[in-house]
């Protein structure tokens, strides 16, 4: 099974969890066989320095990488709607290191992400500051 986490800085298991998704610097995947990691490596996300559709395409990166599981803070609607097309189980790890996460996952102590309000569901009240109402729910 291989797991992408949205890092926060270089990626890595000491790396901590990105309070983004879509505009993280990097994804670190994490392969896990048997309940044991088994290799870890660290791929650019190509939504990071895009002007538009950042979310979508950084899904679509985790999807080419052949993961069934993305760790992140937040993830917003769109790139929401694709991982719920593509049947990738999202998952909130806000505050911790990455290595922490993935333990919390194979110990099934994370809550799952769920996409609120669909498509362009925000209200645009945020300023551009992540604050409007169509961003993920963790239920």
């Amino acid at each position: 099974m291989r797991i992408c986490v949205a890092s926060e800085g270089p990626g890595g298991l000491e790396d901590g969890v990105s309070s983004v998704f879509g505009r993280c610097s990097r994804f670190t995947i994490v392969e896990i066989e048997d309940g044991e990691i088994k290799n870890v490596h660290v791929v650019e996300n190509p939504g990071a320095q895009a002007s538009g559709g950042a979310g979508i395409q950084a899904a679509q990166k985790v999807i080419d990488e052949g993961c069934s599981v993305i760790i992140a803070s937040s993830i917003g609607p769109n790139a929401g709607e694709v991982f719920r097309m593509a049947n990738i189980k999202m998952l909130a790890a806000p505050g911790m290191i990455i290595k922490e996460a993935i333990q919390r996952y194979l110990n099934g102590e994370l809550q799952e992400i769920v996409p609120h309000g669909g498509k362009g569901g925000g209200r645009g009240m945020g300023r551009g500051r992540g604050m409007g109402m169509g961003r993920t729910q963790v239920w």
